[in-house]
């Protein structure tokens, strides 16, 4: 579910409820969740690239997805979309090779 956080402003939580309710959130995690699936080992802004999304928009849901045991976290590297140092995303059951 889409969130706002404790001390964020009133439009940041109606604009989560409004995310929600009109099904957009719900939408952007579920192409949020195929892409990390067909491709794990993107950031989020990567992610945002190949599907099409507002960069922040897989940032909100990524965590969302976690929170639910769909995906986690893997290893930081450098984003080849921001050329800054970002978190990775697999599915939970990804396993990265240690090699």
């Amino acid at each position: 579910m889409a969130k706002a956080r404790k001390n964020d402003p009133e439009t940041s939580w109606m604009a989560a409820r409004e995310a929600e309710q009109s099904g957009t959130a719900g939408n952007q995690r579920r192409r949020c969740l195929d892409e990390v699936k067909r491709n794990p080992g993107q950031t989020a802004a990567e992610i945002a690239q190949v599907i099409g999304l507002e960069r922040h928009a897989p940032s909100r849901r990524l965590p969302e997805l976690r929170d639910a045991g769909l995906v986690k976290n893997g290893p930081a590297r450098i984003c080849r979309a921001t050329g800054k140092k970002s978190l990775t995303w697999a599915p939970k059951t990804f396993e990265y090779a240690l090699f």
